[in-house]
């Protein structure tokens, strides 16, 4: 379970402050496995982060796995200080989770009252774009092995493992390949055992081809 006294928003605050602050927050939100968190057309203007339990994100329109949430992670910065009245996701509850939900309104309070908070904003802003400008380079790649066990890297949960869309055909559109080359290019990885296949996940286990 994670200490609500460790969001990044607190970073270099006193603790007695920090537990004053916590104990304002309110209460968290309890979500069963399956529910549906954020949605393209309903979501809160709120990040919300995972006291507990564990959720992902499907992209909106093709329902490609996007990213992993656990304990300690947060999401939901595009859906604040923004005039879009649709999400960029889906988040799912993939076990029973908790979560807690910081307002718009509550966080232009906190930037106001505590100007470091809003410092620890910007920081966690900046290391987003950073790894956002990580995934764009896999369009960069030199062959589709690389752009492939870029995007599994890029894509992996905390054990490691990436899962797979439903649909390889989306996949393959995403990462600028035909199907037929994606598929070649997972065989190939496998049979070199530089990735491990369980169902709809995969892990690289090497760092690269011929490594």
């Amino acid at each position: 379970m994670f200490d609500l006294k460790e969001i990044f928003l607190f970073n270099g605050l006193n603790e007695e402050l920090i537990s004053k602050i916590v104990r304002d927050l309110g209460k968290t939100t309890i979500y069963k496995k399956g529910d549906v968190i954020y949605s393209a057309e309903e979501f809160p203007n709120a990040i919300g982060f995972v006291v507990k339990g564990k959720a992902f994100a499907l992209s909106s329109g093709d329902g490609l796995h996007m990213n992993s949430f656990t304990a300690g992670d947060s999401f939901g910065v595009a859906a604040i200080f923004g005039g879009d009245n649709r999400y960029i996701s889906n988040i799912i509850a993939e076990t029973d989770a908790e979560i807690l939900f910081i307002t718009e309104k509550t966080l232009c309070e906190l930037f106001k009252k505590y100007p470091q908070t809003s410092i620890n904003y910007i920081s966690f802003l900046s290391d987003k774009i950073r790894f956002l400008n990580k995934k764009i380079g896999l369009v960069s790649s030199n062959s589709a092995e690389e752009t492939v066990i870029k995007f599994l890297k890029s894509s992996a949960d905390c054990d490691g493992f990436a899962r797979l869309p439903k649909s390889m055909t989306l996949l393959a559109k995403m990462l600028g390949l035909s199907r037929a080359t994606l598929y070649r290019c997972l065989d190939s990885l496998e049979n070199e055992k530089i990735i491990l296949r369980e169902n709809n996940r995969i892990k690289v286990i090497k760092n690269e081809k011929n490594s």
